[in-house]
């Protein structure tokens, strides 16, 4: 038997903190210019816009989110991708080490939720979004908690892998 391979790009939400972010660098780099017209500091205006539009391009990368979901055998990797051009692992999903996977909006995270977690947030950070899902898995001593949004056929594998540990959305019966 063949392993089965799934991808996913989710797009992150811009944020108005983003936008905040974005517009104080496009203004940061409009404040020297009146420096241009000393010939004095002109290098140094010069220098200093450069610099500046540098780390605004940075910023605009950085605010630019997208994740990226692998799945393959059981295990499901979250990549970062920030400016669609650097990209970055963030984690993973073992299915072997889950606890639980269920929609966020389920009771049956209620026991979960009150023991001590980290959080790691892999989704468009959307709360409209409807396929919205937590996983909580458990690496060594610690519980970490992974919101995700995965497409039917990633949360369909996920429970053919582990029909025990995950449930789909609409889904109430225990096995």
């Amino acid at each position: 038997m063949g392993e089965v391979y799934h991808e996913q790009l989710i797009k992150k939400k811009t944020t108005y903190i983003d936008y905040v972010i974005r517009a104080i660098f496009v203004v940061l780099c409009f404040l020297p210019a009146p420096f241009l017209f000393f010939s004095n500091t002109l290098p140094y205006a010069v220098l200093l816009i450069l610099a500046l539009g540098y780390l605004a391009k940075f910023m605009f990368q950085r605010t630019d989110v997208e994740y990226e979901y692998l799945y393959l055998g059981g295990e499901c990797q979250f990549d970062r991708i920030c400016g669609r051009t650097k990209r970055k692992g963030c984690g993973k999903l073992e299915m072997d080490k889950v606890e639980i996977i269920a929609p966020e909006d389920s009771e049956k995270l209620e026991e979960f939720e009150r023991q001590v977690h980290k959080v790691r947030d892999f989704s468009s950070q959307d709360l409209e979004v409807e396929n919205r899902y937590v996983a909580f898995q458990r690496n060594n001593s610690s519980l970490i908690k992974v919101i995700f949004e995965p497409n039917d056929s990633i949360i369909k594998e996920m429970k053919m892998i582990s029909p025990r540990k995950v449930y789909l959305r609409g889904e109430n019966s225990y096995f």
